[in-house]
């Protein structure tokens, strides 16, 4: 297992779905890494990764398209075949989950002064650790 912490922007609202008889919470986030190469030419690359967390909550409603979150949780890389060939896919298990404020939101500070409200946090209910066992395995889609 592979921990990971990402911030990010949602792709597309998430969506509720099932898998093996489990609900979960799936969404996808990019991650815009910005560079200047040795030129001085600027240049990005954003990196999309799918994530699943575990259980039916009513956070779901916040998890819409262009939201910044927080996430941390287990990689892991799956390859599929798509029409031009063998590609891999970043998913991630969400162990911790934070919003940390949408597009509008933030363009919106720029013109007001900051607001002290506290986004929702998910982590695992009686857990130290937001992580499982590292010999535990699971029963997940990737």
């Amino acid at each position: 297992m592979l921990a990971v912490t990402v911030i990010g922007n949602i792709g597309n609202d998430a969506e509720i779905k099932e898998f093996n008889g489990q609900k979960f919470i799936a969404f996808n986030v990019a991650s815009t890494e910005r560079y200047k190469d040795r030129q001085g030419n600027q240049h990005s690359r954003t990196t999309w990764v799918s994530y699943l967390k575990p259980g039916e909550s009513s956070v779901v409603t916040y998890l819409k398209k262009g939201t910044q979150v927080y996430v941390r949780g287990s990689l892991s890389v799956k390859t599929f075949n798509s029409g031009n060939g063998v590609q891999a896919g970043v998913n991630c298990l969400v162990r911790e989950l934070q919003l940390l404020g949408s597009k509008q939101e933030t363009q919106n500070e720029q013109q007001q002064p900051a607001t002290t409200s506290t986004p929702p946090i998910y982590t695992p209910a009686g857990s130290a650790s937001p992580f499982p066992p590292e010999n535990e395995k699971d029963d997940l889609p990737f």
